[in-house]
Parts: C-alpha cells; sequence; structure tokens
C-alpha cells in the first residue's frame, strides 16, 4: 500500500496541499526514463509528489459523498431489521391468539407474513452488504490505495459473517412444532412435554438485529458528525465507536440513558418470556401474560423476587437468568452514578475547608487563651494559700489546678485537630499557604534590605563628611 502524506505549502498561486507516495513503481520508472529528480523548494520530502491540492478536494468530495451513502444506507438497513422483526411479532401473536379475518385463515396470514419477513431478511442482508462495500470504499479513499483487499481485512471479514448470519435468522412457513420438558416442582407436571412451535425460537434470535440501531445511534451522533470531534480523537488514538458514544452519553446524561435502557430491556425480555411460557400453560390471553412477566421482569432486574410468577421452561429461566445479571450490572451502575452526583465539587471541598480551618482556629485561639486564664488563676489561689494557709484557700487551689489540666487537655485536642486540618487541605492550599509563607519571608528579607540600604548610606554620608573635614584641615 502506498504510503500517504499531505502536507501545508503555503498561500497564492502555488498548491496548498501536496501528496506524497512511497510508491517503489514510481522510481523505477523515473529510472527508466531517466528523468532527473526535482529538488522542492519546499525541503526535503518523503517520496515524489503525486498530485496539488485539487486532487485532495476530489478525494475530499469523494469520501463526503460515501459518508452520506453510508448514512442513507445504514437508516435503511435498520427500518428493513425492524419491518422484518414487526412481521415475525405480528404473526406469532395471530398464531397464539387464533386471530383470523372473513375473508383468510389463520395459516394462510401466516404464510404471508412469514413470506414477507423472509423477503425483508434478504433485502436486509443485500442492503448490509453494501454498507460494508461503501465503508471499505471510503478506507480506500482515506488511505490512498486501489486495492480492495488492503479494507477487507480478516476482522472485517469475520464481522460481516456474523452480522449476515444473525440478520438471516428468520422464521419460515410450515416449520412445525417442537417439544421439550415442563420444569416444575410437581414431578407428575416434569414427565409432560411443551408443545413449542419453530417459528418461536427463530423468532426471539430476531432482537439481535438490535446491532444496528446501535450503529445508527453512533452515525447519528454529535460526536461522529462533528468534524472537530473527530480529529482530536484520531489524534489521541481513540476511535468514535458504539463504547465511546455511549461512554460519552452515560457521562452526560447518565439517568435518562440507564432509564431508557432499563425500559426497553423490560419490554422486548417480557415478550420473549411471554412467547417461551405461554404454550407451558392451558390458559390463552397473551396480552394478561405479557403484564405478568413485565413485573416479574421488573422484580428480578432488582433482585427482589416475590415468587408470585415463576418459569417452567429452560427459555424462561435462561431469560431469568439474564435479567438478574443485566439487572445487578444497571444497578451498580445507577449506584456508581448517584455516588459521584453526592461527591463535592473542588470548589465546595475549599469552601468547606475553608470554615472547618477557621472555626478549628478560633476553638485553639479560645483554648490557648483558658490555659492562660486557669495558669494566672493558680498562680493566684497558690499564692492566696501561701499566705493564708487555710483548707478553704487549699480547695480553691486544687479546684484551679483541675481546670488547668482540663484547658491544657482541650488546648491539646485542638492543636490536634488544626493539625489534622493542615494535613487534609487539598494541593490548592498547599500551594496558596507556601506562596504566603514565601512572601511572608521576601517581605521581611526587603525590609531588612532596605534597612541595610539607609545605613549604608548614612555610613557613605559620613565618610564623605569625614573625608571633606580631613581634606579641610
Amino acid at each position: 500500500m502506498a504510503g500517504v502524506r499531505t502536507g501545508a505549502l503555503g498561500l497564492g498561486k502555488q498548491a496548498r496541499f501536496v501528496m506524497y507516495s512511497s510508491n517503489r513503481d514510481w522510481e523505477s520508472t523515473r529510472e527508466e526514463n531517466r528523468e532527473p529528480r526535482k529538488v522542492s523548494q519546499y525541503g526535503k520530502r518523503y517520496g515524489v509528489a503525486m498530485s496539488n491540492a485539487e486532487t485532495v478536494r476530489q478525494k475530499w468530495k469523494m469520501r463526503r459523498k460515501l459518508s452520506d451513502v453510508k448514512v442513507k444506507l445504514c437508516d435503511i438497513t435498520l427500518v428493513m431489521a425492524l419491518a422484518g422483526l414487526i412481521l415475525a411479532i405480528i404473526d406469532l401473536e395471530i398464531c397464539a391468539t387464533g386471530v383470523f379475518l372473513k375473508f383468510m385463515s389463520v395459516s394462510e396470514i401466516s404464510f404471508i407474513l412469514r413470506s414477507s419477513c423472509i423477503a425483508s431478511t434478504v433485502l436486509l442482508i443485500i442492503l448490509l452488504l453494501m454498507y460494508h462495500y461503501i465503508d471499505i470504499q471510503i478506507q480506500m479513499v482515506e488511505t490512498g490505495t486501489t486495492t480492495w483487499r488492503v479494507g477487507l481485512t480478516k476482522q472485517r471479514a469475520l464481522q460481516i459473517l456474523l452480522e449476515v448470519s444473525i440478520c438471516a435468522i428468520c422464521p419460515i412457513p410450515e416449520t412445525g412444532i417442537l417439544h421439550w420438558p415442563q420444569l416444575s416442582n410437581i414431578p407428575a407436571k416434569t414427565k409432560l412435554l411443551v408443545p413449542i412451535p419453530v417459528s418461536v425460537l427463530l423468532t426471539l434470535p430476531m432482537f439481535l438485529r438490535f446491532f444496528i440501531a446501535c450503529r445508527y445511534m453512533v452515525l447519528h451522533s454529535q460526536q461522529h458528525q462533528d468534524t472537530a470531534t473527530r480529529t482530536i480523537a484520531s489524534l489521541n488514538h481513540i476511535a468514535v465507536d458504539f463504547r465511546f458514544v455511549l461512554k460519552s452519553e452515560m457521562y452526560e446524561r447518565p439517568l435518562y440513558v440507564l432509564s431508557i435502557a432499563s425500559i426497553m430491556f423490560w419490554c422486548v425480555v417480557s415478550w420473549m418470556l411471554t412467547q417461551c411460557e405461554r404454550y407451558a400453560y392451558p390458559t390463552v390471553g397473551g396480552f394478561q401474560n405479557f403484564l405478568d412477566y413485565l413485573w416479574f421482569e421488573i422484580i428480578t432486574f432488582f433482585s427482589i423476587g416475590y415468587g408470585d410468577v415463576q418459569v417452567n421452561t429452560f427459555c424462561g429461566r435462561g431469560l431469568a437468568m439474564l435479567t438478574a445479571i443485566v439487572g445487578t450490572l444497571f444497578s451498580s451502575t445507577l449506584i456508581a452514578l448517584i455516588s459521584r452526583k453526592l461527591i463535592l465539587t473542588t470548589s465546595e471541598k475549599r469552601v468547606n475547608h475553608i470554615i472547618a480551618e477557621n472555626e478549628i482556629t478560633k476553638k485553639h485561639k479560645n483554648a490557648a487563651a483558658c490555659v492562660l486564664q486557669n495558669t494566672w488563676r493558680t498562680v493566684l489561689r497558690t499564692r492566696e494559700y501561701s499566705e493564708k494557709n487555710s483548707k478553704t484557700y487549699q480547695m480553691r487551689v486544687a479546684a484551679a489546678q483541675r481546670a488547668l489540666l482540663i484547658s491544657i487537655l482541650a488546648f491539646r485536642k485542638t492543636r490536634w485537630r488544626l493539625r489534622m486540618q493542615l494535613e487534609e487541605e487539598d494541593d490548592f492550599f498547599t500551594a496558596r499557604r507556601a506562596f504566603n509563607e514565601t512572601e511572608d519571608r521576601l517581605q521581611k528579607v526587603r525590609q531588612r534590605q532596605s534597612q541595610l540600604d539607609y545605613k549604608i548610606s548614612k555610613l557613605f554620608e559620613t565618610v564623605e563628611l569625614l573625608t571633606q573635614t580631613v581634606i579641610c584641615s
């Protein structure tokens, strides 16, 4: 692959951009034609000049057109994926509840819906391959190569194969019924087999198509549409992908993102539980079952588990385990976000630190004043006891000494608290305190310097006076 390099060259009539390549074929062609290499007036460059700014502008326009086509293909792909999923959901609900039209039976409606779902799936796969083809073309334009093998790496090939495999799953007409055992605490029920339509098992994996919605969110996000953001991210070796966009949205609007994701997860998994469990019970009425399993999802999501609603199939238990795992992750994330919101900012910490330091300083000064007062009272009571030796004055001396000891202990406690407060201060207060101390010391040095200058000037005047006196005499 040719290494491409773009450099700004100046203004005026000269080209602003020149592209250079390290392709050896050009070097061999030059040697064969025996053309002397021209030295660039802008200094040494890597390789040989390919074109001028016009080529750069054309490539930029081509990339912009391909990017617009890529976004449109992503939008159409999402619409087709959701259309196929909605058709499959309608088909399952009609087959489960037995709703039919007057002029058409349930089997005929199901055949039409599943055929439409297959047609939308085929169109979805074609659009998905076109999307990756456009993406490879964009990468070829960015790297300046004409070889498609550069864009089609092993990782991209595996990604395309995985996406096509996920999107290819859809219900097929006349798929039949599958029997699986029923899970229960009653031994008689465990021997029963539950008939499950194969179309249900083919519809549930269709929800994996929501990865296209994640891609849609990335392409329509503010981070991806803003050229400055993408440029700064590329300079810092950060890819503007779903992970980066999701983390950015979680940082800016955490509660909104968590709420939307939780509600969508509850609705999707509740409907899936309804399809897994509705055939294990003789009762029908999917809407009521959906509400029951929505309640089950919410209490399982938050690890409450009242036990009033149970699951009796392997599919239901698997979804319940998935709900518990996702609920634990969401709950821990919510706790972390709330904890982050409750943490004081640096300015708030500084305000509280200043107030606490002022209060402790006042208490420290008050305790020091109390020590001085009690010391003076102890000395006074001792003098009175030495002049008048009696029990009354002896008790007064003892009370004064106790008060002095109590004030000394209070003074030590406040001094210790003040020391701990100074140790807990952040770098801002440490730097500010060091700056103030340095400023005080410099002020003292300046005062001493001014005094020294004054004395030197006086000494100089005295020496001048003595010199004049000696000369006159």
